[in-house]
């Protein structure tokens, strides 16, 4: 049977006493650069400063503006993407490995102070505004902030969103504060994807034929912590979900669905492993027991996933549908009788065997790649996840039985224990 790789195949080298990461290949001239900061929405003083922050800190250095920068880039086909989660703020470079180097040199200005304009800031909070006031006509995006408010409460970080009125509050000196504060002179974590040879020379990194010192900070990690393990500030406590949401949305054709809960296991737990399985099964492929009822069968939906999203300090559980308008509330039904199917029925071991082969070749295409090795990384990284969850999925996979899933559904998917957010055409 086919399985999950070896975890010695998925790991990066790190380069000694340092923060830096490397996933080779020699197959691709390009390279991706990864450079990983604590500056996530967690710190942020306001709505949508750390994303601001990671958008500005890229848009101009010490030594070219905006307009020089975005025309130094686009020559050399060097893309910037940077991003900004709860806790991890990444900014991400693409280039050609022949011009790394050049490259190196503008991250450094990048990193030496903040540099954008007022007018850069501007520009880009008319356009968030623009954007998060398109969102908030979206059904899915209600029912997503919903659910997750319901789950964590409005004061949790995982609970807080923007609303198209937060980027106009925004201040040149507040997204300058915070990119000193988290980024000048902070360490931070350096993941390399990609063609070229690096190595360590008195705090020096070599790439390709070139040579470019990068700060890299005097960040430690103790007893084999994992990148990033340092939080930027004490969470709220959890907030107990909400039974049931419903958000109108005038003029929709569809309703969004979320239902789901906080699961009480960590990462590590060898039942969340097997969990992933359940949760393949129920909703994690095109064959799914929910795909088959409400799109085969009910004809409600294009689509309906099952999901888990592991966080620092939790573990979501979560389905998420589009519906027909006037459909919603069976297609709730629909989903809470799949639970209590998997509650009270074992799985055959004909399906558990496909689901197995579905999960191992979901895996492989996640990391067929340097590239989606090194995402893979820098969002485990994010989380504190480490190759201990491939272990033991690969221990799931050999040994978890159909009695195994339907334990796990009896404790976990009770239909009483699910937030139900429902939003759009009501």
């Amino acid at each position: 049977m086919i399985t999950l790789p070896d975890t010695a195949s998925l790991q990066p080298v790190r380069l000694p006493g340092t923060d830096i990461y490397l996933f080779r290949s020699g197959t691709t001239p390009l390279l991706r650069i990864d450079l990983l900061f604590q500056a996530g929405s967690a710190c942020q003083r306001q709505p949508l400063v750390a994303s601001a922050a990671a958008r500005m800190l890229v848009t101009a250095t010490s030594r070219l503006d905006s307009a020089r920068l975005a025309e130094y880039l686009d020559f050399r086909g060097i893309i910037s993407d940077p991003s900004s989660d709860t806790y991890q703020s990444s900014l991400t470079f693409y280039t050609l490995s022949r011009h790394a180097d050049d490259l190196m040199s503008i991250i450094a200005d990048m990193l030496g102070a903040p540099a954008f304009s007022d007018a850069d800031l501007d520009i880009w909070c008319h356009r968030r505004h623009a954007e998060i006031a398109a969102l908030e006509q979206r059904s899915s995006h209600l029912a997503r902030r919903h659910f997750y408010q319901a789950l964590f409460g409005p004061d949790h970080p995982l609970g807080r969103y923007a609303t198209a009125a937060d980027p106009l509050r925004l201040t040149p000196d507040i997204v300058r504060r915070h990119i000193v504060d988290h980024y000048i002179g902070q360490p931070h974590t350096t993941v390399l994807a990609g063609s070229g040879e690096w190595r360590t020379e008195s705090g020096e990194r070599r790439v390709e034929s070139g040579e470019r010192r990068v700060e890299s900070g005097e960040r430690r990690t103790k007893n084999g912590e994992h990148p990033g393990a340092a939080a930027c500030s004490p969470l709220s406590t959890l907030h107990s979900p909400l039974p049931v949401l419903r958000i109108p949305l005038p003029q929709s054709v569809q309703t969004s669905l979320r239902i789901g809960r906080l699961l009480p296991l960590t990462w590590d737990h060898p039942d969340y492993a097997s969990f992933l399985i359940l949760t393949t099964l129920l909703g994690g492929y095109f064959g799914s027991r929910l795909m088959s009822n409400l799109r085969e069968d009910k004809g409600y939906t294009y689509g309906i996933y099952a999901h888990t999203q592991i966080y620092r300090d939790s573990i979501v559980f979560y389905i998420l549908a589009d519906i027909a308008a006037g459909h919603a509330d069976d297609a709730v039904r629909q989903v809470f009788a799949e639970l209590d199917r998997l509650r009270t029925q074992p799985v055959s071991d004909s399906e558990l065997q496909l689901v197995r082969n579905v999960f191992v070749g979901d895996f492989l295409r996640s990391v067929d790649g340097v590239f989606e090795l090194s995402q893979r990384f820098c969002d485990m990284t994010a989380n504190h996840v480490d190759e201990r969850l491939t272990d033991n999925l690969r221990q799931a996979l050999a040994s978890t039985t159909p009695a195994d899933l339907q334990r796990l559904a009896a404790d976990l998917l009770d239909p009483a224990s699910m937030t139900v957010v429902l939003a759009g055409a009501l």
